[in-house]
C-alpha cells in the first residue's frame, strides 16, 4: 500500500457508512438529490474559505478545483450582488493538474478569499490549459497539503467531479448538486436556502 493509498483509506475510515451511503432521491440521483445531515456537518469541518460574516451559519458549500473550467463558470454564476450575500464555504480540492495543490494552498492563505476567487476565475483564467489566474503558493506546508488531501478524499467519496455543491433548505433538508445547470434551473435549486441567521423572536 502506498502512502497515498494509506492516507485515503484512513480518511475514508473516519467517515461513517451513513456518510458514504447513497441517500439521493429524485429524477437523477447522481446529479441532484437529498443527503444526510451528518454529511453536511462533516463537510463543515473541512479546510476551506468562508464568504460569510463570522456569526453566519453556512448556507452552501462548494467543492472546487482552482484549475477547473466548470468551476470558473460556477463562480461567474455565483458572483452577483444577490448571491454574494449568501453565507458560503469554498472547499478546494486538487485533481485537475499538477498546480492544483499549490493554487488551493494560495486560496487558503488568501487574506481576502473573495478577491482570490475573483482573480482566479476572472478574465485571467485559461480555459484551454485549465489554469487558474491565482498565483501558486510557494512551498505548500505539510499541514496545507494534508488539509487539501483530506478535502479531496472526502469529495471523492461523495462524487468525484467539480463543481459539487452541498446546501441546506428552509425545510431542514440537505442537498447535493453536481455541476452547473442552465438558468433558471440552476437558480431554482437554491431558491429556498435556509437563512444564515436565526430570526429574532418578537412578541
Amino acid at each position: 500500500m502506498t502512502r497515498r493509498q494509506f492516507l485515503a483509506t484512513t480518511a475514508l475510515a473516519l467517515l461513517s457508512p451513513v456518510l458514504r451511503a447513497e441517500t439521493l432521491i429524485g429524477q437523477n440521483a447522481t446529479m441532484h438529490g437529498q443527503r444526510d445531515r451528518s454529511l453536511w456537518l462533516a463537510a463543515q469541518q473541512l479546510k476551506g474559505v468562508r464568504l460569510a460574516r463570522p456569526d453566519d451559519s453556512i448556507q452552501a458549500a462548494f467543492f472546487i478545483d482552482l484549475n477547473c473550467p466548470a468551476c470558473a463558470h460556477l463562480w461567474r454564476w455565483f458572483d452577483t450582488p444577490a448571491r454574494r450575500q449568501w453565507a458560503t464555504l469554498w472547499i478546494p480540492v486538487a485533481y485537475m493538474n499538477k498546480t492544483s495543490t499549490a493554487r488551493a494552498a494560495a486560496l487558503l492563505r488568501a487574506p481576502d478569499p473573495y478577491a482570490a476567487l475573483a482573480k482566479n476565475y476572472g478574465p485571467g483564467f485559461d480555459q484551454n490549459r485549465r489554469i487558474g489566474a491565482l498565483p501558486e503558493a510557494a512551498a505548500p506546508t505539510l499541514d496545507e497539503r494534508s488539509a487539501i488531501r483530506m478535502n479531496t478524499v472526502f469529495w471523492n467519496g461523495i462524487f468525484p467531479s467539480t463543481p459539487l455543491a452541498l446546501y441546506r433548505t428552509v425545510d431542514g433538508k440537505y442537498w447535493q448538486l453536481l455541476g452547473l445547470f442552465p438558468e433558471p434551473q440552476m437558480s431554482g435549486y437554491f431558491a429556498n436556502l435556509a437563512p444564515s441567521r436565526l430570526g429574532t423572536y418578537t412578541k
